[in-house]
């Protein structure tokens, strides 16, 4: 187990956060992510998730707050286009979601795989959160991650997410 935040660290006025292995998409890749986050319960993705085609993956605090999926999309993908899968992904979310503020995309390189990703507001449940998508190409296919989180979250979860980029790694 890995702490990324320890209050106990002196001027850290962040919780403790601990970041824990896991392995993602049918044993292909493991990654780092925060060890509260667990296989979230089927009533609370009948809630969260009402659909059909859930993600394979859905992870969740004991509340639901703070989530993050993973999924294998049946798309070909290679490295270096990424970045403009990435743009079409939040293309199509915006077409989706008008009134919703989305960021650019952005482009994280210092891992294994390069990440497009870019995030967007929401209000669920009455509450200011933050959605980040993320894309990415492992073995020439695609994978779609996703985060939720509060807005008041915001900045922990962009360094949640550069470590889960960073430490995304295949399997063997």
């Amino acid at each position: 187990m890995n702490i990324l935040y320890d209050q106990d660290t002196e001027g850290c006025l962040q919780e403790r956060v601990a970041l824990e292995w896991i392995v993602l998409a049918d044993g292909i890749l493991s990654a780092e992510i925060p060890a509260e986050l667990k296989q979230m319960p089927e009533i609370m993705k009948e809630m969260f998730y009402p659909y059909d085609k859930r993600p394979e993956m859905i992870l969740a605090d004991a509340d639901g707050k703070n989530q993050m999926t993973f999924q294998r999309i049946d798309k070909k993908l290679r490295p270096e286009e990424t970045r403009k899968a990435a743009e079409a992904v939040r293309e199509y979310i915006s077409s989706r979601h008008p009134r919703s503020e989305l960021s650019p995309v952005h482009l994280y390189v210092a891992g294994q795989y390069p990440a497009g990703w870019f995030t967007m507001e929401l209000e669920e449940f009455g509450e200011k959160q933050q959605h980040t998508k993320a894309v990415l190409s492992v073995r020439n296919q695609m994978f779609l991650a996703t985060a939720t989180y509060p807005e008041q979250d915001r900045m922990k979860w962009e360094v949640l997410l550069k470590q889960f980029f960073h430490t995304l790694h295949e399997t063997t």
